[in-house]
């Protein structure tokens, strides 16, 4: 069965059980300090849970294989990640407008944000039904080579990769990257050092 994701609404951390409701309805799920997954934490009320659903006691679903993503934080329209790939995208346009961009690299980003956006939305399903799964490797390398406004899209809306601290530094250091590089090309800073450059030489 594919993984869900759940809402810990009710646990008695002294004898190590609660209940988890189901995104949109009011099922519960029962949660077992036995069903956490290696190495995760106790989980607290308010945490977002993924997990399997099992035939539990008397055929009601428990959770098996339980991680814990930490506490929900309820969605703003303008999160981080939307913000800062609303920021890239703008620079990105000022670029062409004012023709300091080149229209190939323009190109570049729109194909590899997309092709980004496709590989988090196949990880994210596949990580819930069991399929085989995009490497992080794989995911960082298509942001970097300019698919880093896809990237963070889909982080925003499929909340995807968003708890792994290792991932979201990575992240942050591409994020930095095409600041930079968009920032560079945008001003015509970097077309003006290339000039330079070429004159020197």
């Amino acid at each position: 069965m594919a993984r869900v994701q759940a809402q810990l609404v009710d646990w008695d951390d002294r004898r190590g059980f609660g209940f988890a409701r189901l995104p949109g309805g009011t099922d519960r799920v029962f949660v077992h300090v036995k069903s956490l997954a290696d190495g995760q934490p106790r989980p607290k009320i308010g945490d977002e849970l993924e997990f399997d659903i099992l035939p539990g006691r008397n055929d009601k679903p428990a959770a098996g294989g339980v991680l814990v993503l930490g506490p929900v934080v309820r969605e703003r329209f303008l999160s981080l990640h939307l913000a800062t790939a609303a920021i890239l995208l703008v620079t990105l346009q000022l670029g062409l407008v004012f023709g300091n961009v080149p229209l190939a690299i323009a190109a570049a980003y729109t194909l590899m944000g997309g092709l980004s956006l496709v590989l988090y939305v196949w990880d994210k399903k596949a990580a819930q039904s069991g399929l085989f799964r995009v490497s992080e490797t794989r995911l960082l390398l298509v942001d970097l080579f300019g698919g880093i406004i896809g990237g963070l899209l889909a982080q925003h809306m499929f909340r995807h990769k968003r708890y792994k601290t290792s991932f979201q530094t990575a992240t942050l250091a591409i994020v930095l990257v095409h600041t930079l590089l968009l920032g560079g090309l945008a001003t015509g800073w970097l077309g003006a050092a290339a000039r330079l450059t070429g004159l020197i030489s």
